[in-house]
């Protein structure tokens, strides 16, 4: 069977090459009909007169603003999105010359350059050029979602002062909505500054653990959904934290502690001319109902230590280096010692210690899997040669790497086999025999 299957996996391996080729014919052909076609009605009047028209950015040729409708017949989509794709090409072709011509040489997905030009679109030509030029060496071994938040970051350095303008136009937009009833239920989006959001996050999470210990039965995703409707009714979510963070405060948990006279009598001193649950004093410390936000944020410098104008916060993504001094101040910030992995002792028992984890964790930004989608945050820590009890020193740096559940559970029944040549370099053999090296930079096949 596993002679058939390898047959198949190389089928199938052959014809995903031949939509890669497609795709990129498809690039170059957009480019050539765009820059031959037109409607030749010269003998209209001239308000009627066929026009050119940009589609792409700056430095691409104009157009027939006709040219979407035709493409929208032989590209069997709407003309929107027939100008859309006609704006990929041309960006590509016009403002990022050596990404167009390594997709011509398929070394590089057609979809994957169009979204990496359309990133760069703000930027001016020679830049965007230099852009992806560095970024095209490396984005081959990298997931999608690592491939790009790379090169944010390398446009947030080629012009970190257009990055921060474009902070600051986005920051105006902030807004929260509700929106869109459906059977029951509303869409809730929104737009945020970081900090605000990942706070936000906590608090919902917070509470949500809160009403687990009452309604086990609901899911985490439900749970949070009312989590953050209890958050919209600021006395009884602080009712909530008050009982969870004082629970001697109660004798008997009850469903709702806003109203109840236990509660009152017991939580809160009253004041009889208050009106409503708002009032009564807060016994438990502020900072004890203010949800922990553990956020890591790293800073890069240049080989003279001057900061590269961008910083990385985790689970956020990267935003500039000025923004973060601006978001910063007022807040209690505790700096961590820099983790030096090689200094890191050897274990013996099963589960890594809190620092050894810890340090795991912050060398491997995602999991040590193919094309890494997952963040090493929440994810298992895992021995890549099986622990054996009895055997000391095997709980360390080079036997150690986070992966998520579905290759933790592929690796340990030995369906796909992996080994740790040194620390941070991951050899993976998958069950058809075909081999990836995977390390902190991305995944490069073997075969």
């Amino acid at each position: 069977m596993t002679e058939v299957a390898r047959r198949i996996a190389e089928q199938l391996r052959s014809a995903d090459e031949l939509r890669r080729v497609a795709e990129a014919n498809t690039v170059a052909l957009l480019c050539e009909l765009a820059e031959e076609y037109s409607v030749g009605c010269d003998e209209v009047h001239e308000i009627l007169a066929e026009r050119k028209v940009t589609v792409g950015g700056a430095g691409t040729p104009g157009v027939s603003e006709f040219i979407a409708l035709e493409l929208a017949g032989l590209l069997r989509c709407t003309p929107m999105a027939a100008a859309t794709k006609l704006a990929d090409a041309l960006n590509l072709k016009y403002r990022h010359p050596e990404l167009f011509r390594a997709v011509r040489l398929f070394e590089v997905e057609p979809a994957r350059a169009c979204k990496a030009a359309d990133l760069c679109s703000g930027l001016p030509q020679e830049v965007a050029e230099q852009v992806t030029s560095r970024w095209l060496g490396r984005q081959g071994k990298l997931g999608w979602t690592a491939a790009f938040n790379w090169l944010k970051k390398l446009i947030i350095e080629a012009d970190p002062a257009r990055a921060a303008a474009r902070e600051v136009k986005q920051r105006a937009d902030r807004g929260v909505h509700v929106w869109g009833l459906y059977e029951g239920v509303m869409n809730l989006t929104g737009r945020l500054d970081v900090l605000d959001a990942r706070y936000l996050d906590a608090a919902v999470d917070r509470v949500a653990d809160i009403l687990a210990v009452e309604q086990p039965e609901q899911t985490r995703t439900i749970l949070r959904a009312k989590a953050l409707g209890v958050l919209a009714n600021p006395a009884y979510a602080l009712a909530l934290l008050q009982r969870a963070a004082q629970p001697s405060l109660l004798d008997d948990p009850v469903d709702d502690p806003v109203g109840d006279p236990a509660f009152e009598a017991g939580g809160q001193r009253h004041d009889p001319h208050c009106l409503g649950a708002l009032c009564g004093t807060i016994t438990a410390p502020l900072s004890r109902l203010r949800p922990t936000l553990e956020l890591a944020v790293h800073i890069h410098t240049d080989a003279v230590g001057r900061l590269t104008g961008a910083a990385r916060v985790d689970k956020a993504g990267h935003i500039t280096t000025a923004l973060l001094a601006e978001l910063l101040p007022g807040l209690d910030v505790k700096v961590q010692p820099v983790i030096d992995l090689p200094e890191l002792p050897a274990e013996d028992q099963y589960v890594p210690s809190v620092p050894l984890k810890r340090g795991i964790l912050l060398a491997f930004d995602n999991d040590m899997f193919l094309y890494r989608q997952h963040r090493s945050q929440g994810l298992d820590v895992d021995h890549t040669r099986s622990h054996r009890p009895g055997r000391r020193g095997q709980t360390r740096v080079g036997n150690l790497a986070p992966l998520g559940r579905t290759a933790h559970r592929a690796k340990t029944n030995r369906a796909w086999r992996v080994d740790q040549p040194r620390p941070g370099q991951l050899i993976w053999s998958s069950p058809l025999g075909l081999t990836y090296e995977v390390t902190t930079t991305g995944t490069r096949p073997l075969d």
